[in-house]
């Protein structure tokens, strides 16, 4: 159970580093936006690397925090009746939807995207927009924010688990 709790931890603290790390992207997200509105509307001068630039940066901060925003409970939940059941029934039901819902939903983007990001570094791929950036690695980063979500599911569902067998949150 020790090696199962830092196991845990250290999910939880990837995930919290990555995202606050590459949380600080969303200065620069705006800044390249508001340069972008600028040169367009005041100049009518548009740039061409301003489409690449804000979907490479946008992807960066969501999908690197996803895992972390499910930690911290940021993810939309509707809980009108869970929050009225005790709750052992609360984590019999988030298991169930966290098995069901979220890890078949989720194992099957990870086993389609594979092939796919491998096939992407292998023709060094890139974008047909603007100066025709590289995608690989826009395609890589992805990657990784589906394996930190994925990751955060573990720690989510052996946390469910806790509640319903022992009947209280773990430590």
């Amino acid at each position: 159970m020790v090696a199962l709790k830092g196991l845990m931890k250290a999910i939880n603290k990837c995930n919290e580093y990555i995202a606050k790390g590459f949380s600080f992207l969303i200065f620069l997200l705006i800044l390249t936006l508001s340069y972008e509105v600028v040169a367009r509307y005041a100049f009518n001068q548009p740039t061409q690397w301003s489409f690449d630039a804000t979907y490479f940066l946008s992807s960066l901060v969501l999908v690197l925090g996803m895992g972390y925003t499910w930690q911290i409970g940021g993810h939309v939940s509707v809980d009108l009746i869970t929050n009225k059941m005790p709750r052992r029934v609360n984590a019999a039901l988030k298991v169930i939807f966290i098995v069901t819902l979220f890890y078949l939903c989720w194992f099957q983007i990870f086993r389609v995207m594979l092939p796919h990001l491998q096939n992407s570094w292998a023709l060094k791929e890139r974008s047909m927009t603007g100066f025709m950036p590289p995608i690989y690695p826009y395609k890589t980063w992805i990657f990784a924010g589906v394996v930190l979500l994925l990751l955060q599911g573990v720690v989510e569902i052996v946390k469910e688990l806790h509640v319903l067998i022992k009947g209280e949150e773990p430590r």
